[in-house]
């Protein structure tokens, strides 16, 4: 009986230890290092989270990564703690829901990320974007571009940091500014 519960036990234990470890994993953005759309902490691929917080010890932001990479979810605060933004990467790639918000809670913005533009952005369904009042307008389809801290546009959130994708535009299919960040 004792060996039973022995054999039961080790595998639990490791279990336990393995979960522990990787649940502890939360890494600040400035110990983090990004290049080539890889994240590294000392050297190794980040599993975890990469956070941030604001001078007031607030969070600023969590994002999960898997193996170097985002993957999961990703939720941005403003200083008094409210959300800021809620969204998703696959592997790198933001993909599905982002929604941000205005610091009452209103949603600023919501749309669907899905294929990448072919070098040309992002593409987005079911766009929302509040004008005045915060009513939300709709558009069936708009394109997501990141703008680089030199004003150029880049191609992919795959090719950016978490740090370099707080700035971005929509546009819809002729080219219209509908959105600017």
């Amino acid at each position: 009986m004792k060996r039973v519960l022995i054999k039961l036990s080790l595998p639990s234990l490791i279990l336990l230890f393995i979960s522990a470890d990787r649940a502890a994993d939360k890494i600040l953005i400035s110990e983090v290092h990004f290049l080539e759309g890889i994240y590294k902490h000392q050297d190794k691929l980040i599993t975890g989270e990469i956070i941030d917080y604001y001078e007031n010890d607030v969070l600023k932001f969590t994002y999960s990564a898997l193996q170097g990479k985002l993957h999961g979810g990703a939720i941005e605060y403003y200083e008094d703690g409210h959300t800021r933004s809620e969204r998703n990467y696959t592997y790198n790639k933001l993909f599905g829901q982002f929604t941000e918000y205005f610091e009452n809670g209103d949603i600023k913005l919501q749309f669907n990320v899905g294929l990448n533009a072919y070098g040309k952005g992002e593409l987005l369904t079911d766009v929302k974007i509040a004008k005045a009042n915060h009513k939300l307008k709709d558009y069936d389809e708009a394109t997501l571009i990141f703008i680089d801290k030199k004003g150029n546009e880049t191609s992919t959130s795959e090719e950016i940091s978490i740090l370099s994708q707080s700035h971005f535009k929509i546009v819809d299919k002729k080219g219209k500014v509908l959105f600017q960040h």
